[in-house]
């Protein structure tokens, strides 16, 4: 209770003048809602799953091809706004040691790395879902990938980078991780997230870049109860909002 209630004094003290000067603008942030590392149902997706619905917030659960896809899309799918992104091949890390961690290296051929995405799109296909975004494991983009992303009309989302909707492949990514992950997997504590929230939306501000997006990223697997208890304070604050398209979505639709 007491660490609920000093959670939510700070998100009004650190964010509370920032989101004023916004709404003195006429202006709302964008923020969209990305969820990574799922492979199956369980008590931590339902959970993340019903704080979706009770704030009436979209969310993006990227989801690794090799899980039970089919159960994840049942579940997915009675949630209003829920879409399901591909999360890697198998979410393993193919990096030399000492190198950054990632599922595509150097020496990979596009043949190799379009074949590998062709089986996590049918793996999908089968359990009756057509993803339309890339989310590739430790958020490590390769030349190689984007190429085969482009190829198959998908678009991707990493870490900390700027909306590129007509890049090749289109770009949308996550900006705010819940989580810190040295040594260990823990919450990263409500004064650094909202350090980095407040910065992040003044930036934008200052440049009255009002409609580029801030994503909020979550692992529900890893999660704690401080940062569950932190999530149920901040999603109602920030008011995630469905991802925002991109251009080889709008270009799909059209078609």
């Amino acid at each position: 209770m007491i660490g609920r209630m000093i959670d939510r004094l700070l998100i009004l003290a650190m964010l509370g003048p920032e989101l004023a000067l916004w709404r003195r603008a006429g202006r709302r942030p964008v923020v969209w809602w990305r969820d990574d590392d799922a492979r199956r149902t369980g008590p931590a997706l339902t959970l993340l799953l019903g704080m979706s619905a009770r704030y009436s917030v979209p969310l993006t659960v990227a989801a690794i091809p090799d899980g039970d896809l089919a159960a994840l899309a049942g579940a997915c799918g009675v949630t209003p706004g829920v879409e399901l992104a591909i999360h890697g091949f198998r979410h393993e890390n193919r990096a030399a040691p000492g190198r950054p961690s990632g599922e595509v290296v150097d020496g990979d051929s596009l043949a190799e790395v379009l074949a590998s995405l062709d089986t996590a799109l049918a793996a999908f296909a089968k359990a009756g879902v057509r993803p339309s975004l890339f989310v590739p494991p430790w958020n490590n983009v390769h030349r190689t990938l984007e190429t085969a992303l482009a190829v198959r009309g998908l678009g991707l989302s990493g870490y900390d980078g700027m909306l590129a909707p007509e890049a090749l492949p289109p770009r949308v990514d996550a900006h705010l991780d819940i989580m810190r992950w040295k040594p260990t997997a823990r919450f990263r504590g409500a004064r650094r997230f909202l350090d980095r929230a407040r910065r992040l939306l003044a930036e934008r501000r200052r440049k009255r870049a009002w409609n580029e997006p801030i994503g909020l990223l979550t692992h529900h697997l890893d999660h704690d109860e401080a940062a569950w208890r932190f999530l149920a304070l901040i999603l109602p604050v920030l008011q995630p909002q469905a991802r925002p398209l991109l251009s080889a979505e709008v270009a799909s639709q059209a078609a």
